[in-house]
């Protein structure tokens, strides 16, 4: 289903400058059944970066638009904001994308100040024109001191020695609603977790962490084979189900 303001029969115009431009906001989200997960936390970072670009978001019409897609199972969700329109999306979720290894290539790459990393935006043509040529599923960034920092789309988290470790939250990358998930899974796993720079480096295990990908293994590197994986994914993956299923039933978003 696709809403345009609200409206399944309406039309975005082709010279809105969400298109014409790429100056949007936007969020992805996912149900298990019915029940979208966290979308409070979603809706609150959708309105951090629509703030930031200079985009209405009406949270109120958005949530009655969640309401008209009517989600009975699994389904991927988009909130696009320009700034004239809202769009709503629905689709049916691609289970084979959950837990899949990926490819990554390197890029450098940091944020300017002018479209920080932590704004979840549409004008991404360059970093998807890259990873098509290299032949990856995304880019994985380094940044200035040789750490990577976040994939193109995805956060990232390593383990070394049993210990995981993501980078942290220092306006360069974006707030991963399946990050916080992952660390809030480790800690009731018992998994010893650290928010610290993550140098470009072979690790034990190595993880995009996403909404539709949820914590999926980065096989390679640059063509290069990427660690080997150990328990500790499967133990994240184990307690992050465990939070889902504990969030969904319960009613909570």
């Amino acid at each position: 289903m696709v809403l345009v303001d609200g409206h399944a029969d309406a039309q975005l115009p082709a010279d809105d400058a969400g298109f014409t431009r790429g100056l949007a906001a936007f969020e992805t989200l996912r149900s298990y059944g019915p029940r979208l997960f966290r979308l409070e936390a979603h809706l609150e970072r959708l309105a951090r970066s629509a703030a930031f670009m200079d985009v209405p978001c009406p949270l109120d019409k958005l949530r009655r638009d969640i309401v008209q897609l009517d989600i009975v199972d699994d389904q991927a969700v988009n909130l696009f904001l320009t700034p004239r329109h809202r769009v709503v999306i629905s689709r049916p979720l691609d289970h084979r994308r959950v837990g899949r290894a990926i490819a990554v290539a390197t890029a450098p790459f940091e944020p300017p100040p002018w479209l920080p990393g932590w704004v979840k935006h549409t004008s991404r043509a360059g970093w998807e024109l890259a990873a098509a040529r290299a032949g990856a599923d995304e880019l994985i960034f380094l940044d200035g001191r040789g750490h990577w920092t976040e994939c193109s789309r995805s956060n990232l988290l390593a383990v070394r020695d049993g210990v995981a470790i993501t980078p942290p939250l220092d306006g360069r990358i974006l707030p991963g609603i399946t990050r916080a998930a992952a660390i809030d899974a480790a800690r009731e796993a018992g998994i010893e977790l650290r928010e610290a720079p993550l140098p470009a480096a072979r690790y034990d295990e190595l993880y995009a962490l996403s909404t539709l990908k949820e914590i999926a293994p980065i096989e390679m590197i640059d063509g290069a084979r990427a660690g080997e994986g150990s328990d500790v994914g499967s133990a994240l993956r184990q307690a992050l189900a465990e939070i889902v299923a504990r969030e969904t039933q319960s009613g909570g978003q």
